[in-house]
């Protein structure tokens, strides 16, 4: 298959042809799409039905997508992250192939998901293998049309086939575990491993499931919020605190023999400091959660004196396959993590599912 970066690429010549594995649809008037019209607020619209206009382009019917938190994030006022006035929003999401271009490899019925970090292959980063650091990132749901809607269009060689044996709901969750992959690897978690999870929203939720399975003990939880916190027990926290009413720094050490842990995972991105003082000299801290308004102050001294680390971690890398694959076997039990499954006209809703820390992963149909 011939790849172009993403200004590179040639038009579609012939948007319609007959027979064959790329055989189109009949074109339809238009559809609903949840579309970013600043000050924090999303409108679900009707828009024109999107067409294919590249080559290795494909047009996905939408089945489930997933409401994440850079959502929150960007729809905060002011915003912690920043999506382009005029997307629709949505970069979690599963579905099945509609039409699909020339030099695309896959056929019209896929059962497909979508890494939603398009990279240009050109760069630096991607030509060393960085292909997560991109310098020229189009990122699909925040600068490009996503899949809060009943269709998208993407470029095929971030699309990956599903098993017909993993639903559609569940694979709307391969996106986060991909990227949570990516930094429990980096996490480095084995048998006996001490780890803090900070955060119990579902991407917190995914670290604690793979820290578990990888056999780390203790795996401990800081989580304000009562809902979340009880999920976090349900999954498999062997100490679940309130950094709100508990001395966080001061459990930690003392569930782990007075050192502190082995590393701790930043999964909301505002967390840093509470991450340094719960981990053990030499252990490390990695940031994942995302907040380009969050301020941290750290002691540089501090730093040298425990030979503490920081690493940051940014979406997936590689991580993808193993993602399906986890979701498809489902020895964790992932569904669990989905709790509410809400029309696409009803996004206001889910949003606010989610602000009030009652839900975990909130899933919008077409």
């Amino acid at each position: 298959m011939v790849h172009y970066a993403p200004d590179e690429q040639p038009e579609m010549p012939d948007c319609v042809r007959a027979g064959g594995q790329h055989e189109y649809r009949a074109k339809e008037v238009e559809m609903r799409a949840a579309v970013f019209v600043g000050d924090g607020r999303v409108e679900v619209q009707t828009r024109a039905d999107p067409s294919i206009e590249r080559l290795d382009d494909v047009l996905i019917k939408i089945a489930a997508n997933g409401l994440c938190g850079s959502d929150l994030r960007a729809l905060s006022v002011p915003p912690e992250m920043l999506y382009d006035v005029g997307v629709t929003v949505g970069h979690e999401f599963s579905g099945t192939i509609a039409e699909a271009g020339r030099e695309s490899e896959l056929a019209v019925g896929d059962r497909v998901i979508v890494h939603p970090n398009i990279w240009c292959q050109t760069c630096w980063y991607c030509r060393s293998g960085h292909t997560n650091l991109c310098d020229r990132f189009v990122h699909i749901g925040s600068m490009r049309d996503g899949g809060a809607a009943d269709y998208c269009v993407t470029p095929g060689r971030l699309v990956y086939r599903i098993p017909d044996d993993l639903p559609f709901d569940r694979a709307a969750l391969a996106e986060p575990l991909a990227c949570v992959l990516n930094g429990a690897i980096r996490a480095q978690a084995q048998p006996g491993t001490s780890a803090v999870v900070l955060g119990a929203g579902p991407i917190g939720l995914l670290y604690l499931m793979l820290l578990k399975a990888a056999g780390a003990s203790p795996v401990i939880v800081s989580e304000p919020s009562a809902a979340r916190a009880e999920q976090a027990r349900s999954f498999g926290a062997d100490l679940v605190l309130d950094p709100t009413s508990h001395d966080l720094p001061a459990e930690v050490r003392a569930a782990t023999e007075g050192r502190g842990a082995d590393v701790a995972i930043d999964a909301v991105g505002s967390l840093l400091e509470d991450g340094l003082a719960c981990v053990r000299k030499a252990g490390r801290v990695l940031i994942f959660g995302l907040n380009e308004r969050a301020k941290a102050t750290i002691s540089p001294a501090a730093l040298a004196y425990s030979e503490a680390s920081l690493e940051g971690v940014y979406i997936a890398k590689g991580t993808f396959p193993r993602a399906i694959r986890l979701l498809q076997q489902n020895e964790l039990g992932f569904d669990r993590l989905i709790t509410h499954t809400l029309d696409l006209a009803d996004f206001d809703q889910a949003i606010d599912l989610l602000r009030s820390g009652d839900a975990g992963k909130v899933l919008l149909t077409p």
